[in-house]
C-alpha cells in the first residue's frame, strides 16, 4: 500500500487529537450525564454522550456540552473559536463513531506499520550548534570579510580614534576656501556625539581641549568657532555626566565668555545652543553660570544686530529655566529633597530680580514689535515665553502701557490676517488666543481700541 507523507502526517495528528478527546471525556465516574439544550458542566472522568457540543468555558475554565441545536447539525468542523466566547469541540473528520480503531478508514496498526517506512533522511536537519555557528558570526569573521571585499568596518571608538587623528592635520590647512575635510570631520564627531556613550569618550578623549577650544580660539575663523560650538551643545545636551564633565574642565566660564564675543547670527546661536544644553535641568551650572555677570551676556543679546530668532531663543532660554525651578521648588516638584534644595541653592528667582531681567523683557518686546508682525512663530514664542514668566513679571508688566500696547498691536494684526491662508488661520487663531490669555491676566478684559 502506498500513502503520501502528507496524508500520513494529517491521519496522525487526527490520531493524536481523537486519542486526547478520547481521555478527557472519559473515565471511570458512573454518574451520567443527561445532556439537554442548554449548557451544562462536565464533571471530572464524568463520560458523555457523543454527537454533542463541547466547550471550553474560558470564564470558568470548565467543560461544559449541550445537544447540537439544528443549525449545528452536519457540520464538519473539529474546531473553532470565538473571541471572548467559547472553544467549540465537534465530531472529528474521517473518525468512525462505530469504529474508533480507525481513522480516515485506515486501522491505527497499519497506519504505525506506513509510518515506519518514512525515509528519515527526508527529514535530516543540523543539529543546533552546528545551525548556530552557520548562522552567526563574530565581529572579527565579518571585519575580515569585508576587509577581504575592500570594505572597511570600525567601531565607534575606532572611528574616533581616526577622527582625532586627523583633525590636528585638518585645522592647520584649512583656509576659508578650502574647508571641505575639517567640515566633514565635525559632521562626523557630532553625529557620533549624539549618542550619550560616545559624548563621555569624546571627553575622556580629551575632546574638548584638543578641538573644541583651539577650534573656538581661532579668532579670524567663524565658521569653525560655529562649528564648534554646535558640537559642543550636542555633547552635553542631556547628557548630565557630560555637563559635568565640562563644568569639571572649566567648560562653563569659557562658554560664557564665547556666547559674549559671538556677533554674527550664526555663531551667537550655536553658542545659545550650546549654553542652554548645558544649563538646563542642571542647577549646579545654574548656579555657576547665571550670577550677574552671566544674565548681562544673556540680555546683552538683545542688544545685538542679529535675526530676531536668536534673541526670540534668549528669553526661551530663560523662560525655560524658570519653569524647570518652579517645577522643582513647587508644591508638585519632586519627592527628592536633594534635587529641591539643589534648585533653591540657585536663587534665580532673587537673581532675575536683582538683574531687573522684567524690565529688560519688556523693553526688548516693545522694541521688536514691528519685527515681531510679521513672524507668526516668533511671536507664538514669544508670547509662551512671556507667559511663563507672568507671575514673576506681573507688576512691573501690569504697570507699562508700552508693554500692553504691544500685546494690542500684536492681537489685533493677527486678527486682521486670520484669513489671508487658510493653511495658518488655526494657527492663527491659537497664537491671539495665548496673546489674549496674557492680557486678561495682565489687565484684565481688553478693549477693541488702542
Amino acid at each position: 500500500m502506498i500513502v503520501s507523507v502528507r496524508r500520513i502526517v494529517l491521519l496522525l495528528s487526527l490520531v493524536v487529537l481523537t486519542v486526547t478527546t478520547q481521555v478527557a471525556t472519559g473515565g471511570s465516574n458512573d454518574s451520567k450525564f443527561v445532556p439537554t439544550h442548554e449548557w451544562q458542566e462536565i464533571k471530572e472522568g464524568q463520560s458523555i454522550p457523543e454527537g454533542l457540543h463541547v466547550r471550553i468555558n474560558l470564564t470558568s475554565g470548565k467543560k461544559e456540552a449541550k445537544l447540537l441545536d439544528k443549525e449545528e447539525r452536519g457540520t464538519d468542523s473539529s474546531l473553532s473559536m470565538v473571541p471572548g466566547e467559547e472553544v467549540k469541540h465537534h465530531q472529528l473528520a474521517g473518525a468512525s463513531a462505530s469504529n474508533p480503531g480507525t481513522v480516515g478508514g485506515m486501522k491505527l496498526e497499519a497506519l504505525k506499520e506506513a509510518l515506519k517506512d518514512i525515509p528519515a533522511n527526508e527529514y535530516e536537519e543540523e543539529s543546533g550548534d552546528e545551525s548556530s555557528r552557520g548562522w552567526f558570526k563574530s565581529y572579527e569573521q565579518i571585519k575580515q570579510e569585508l576587509k577581504d571585499a575592500n570594505v572597511e568596518l570600525k567601531s565607534d571608538s575606532e572611528i574616533m580614534t581616526d577622527l582625532f587623528g586627523r583633525f590636528e592635520e585638518a585645522i592647520k590647512k584649512t583656509s576659508p576656501t578650502e574647508r571641505q575635510e575639517l567640515d566633514a570631520l565635525f559632521e562626523d564627531l557630532e553625529y557620533l556625539a549624539h549618542q550619550i556613550d560616545n559624548a563621555l569618550q569624546f571627553i575622556d578623549r580629551g575632546g574638548v581641549e584638543k578641538i573644541i577650544w583651539p577650534s573656538i580660539n581661532r579668532t579670524e575663523d567663524g565658521v569653525t568657532r560655529t562649528k564648534a560650538l554646535k558640537l559642543l551643545g550636542t555633547v552635553v545636551q542631556n547628557n548630565p555626566k557630560a555637563k559635568v564633565a565640562l563644568i569639571e574642565r572649566n567648560g562653563g566660564s569659557n562658554l560664557l565668555a564665547t556666547l559674549g564675543r559671538a556677533s554674527s547670527t550664526d555663531e551667537l546661536s550655536a553658542a545659545l545652543y550650546a549654553f542652554g544644553s548645558l544649563v538646563r535641568k542642571f542647577p549646579f551650572a545654574q548656579k555657576q553660570l547665571l550670577t550677574p555677570h552671566g544674565y548681562s551676556v544673556l540680555y546683552g543679546v538683545w542688544e545685538k544686530k542679529v535675526e530676531l530668532k536668536v534673541k526670540v531663543t534668549v528669553l526661551q532660554l530663560i523662560a525655560d529655566v524658570l519653569e524647570d525651578y518652579h517645577s522643582a521648588t513647587g508644591a508638585t516638584g519632586p519627592t527628592d529633597p536633594t534635587t529641591v534644595e539643589q534648585y533653591r541653592s540657585t536663587k534665580l528667582t532673587e537673581g532675575l530680580e536683582r538683574t531687573e531681567f522684567c524690565k529688560h523683557a519688556g523693553e526688548f518686546f516693545h522694541q521688536h514689535k514691528a519685527a515681531l508682525i510679521p513672524e507668526d512663530n516668533q511671536i507664538d514664542e514669544t508670547v509662551k515665553a512671556l507667559k511663563v514668566c507672568e507671575q514673576l513679571c506681573h507688576e512691573p508688566w501690569a504697570q507699562c502701557p508700552l508693554f500692553r500696547h504691544t500685546l494690542l498691536v500684536l492681537r489685533n494684526n493677527l486678527d486682521h490676517r486670520l484669513d489671508e491662508d487658510s493653511e495658518l488661520t488655526d494657527y492663527r487663531k491659537e497664537i491671539k488666543r495665548n496673546v489674549d490669555e496674557l492680557i486678561v491676566d495682565l489687565y484684565g478684559q481688553p478693549k477693541d481700541e488702542l
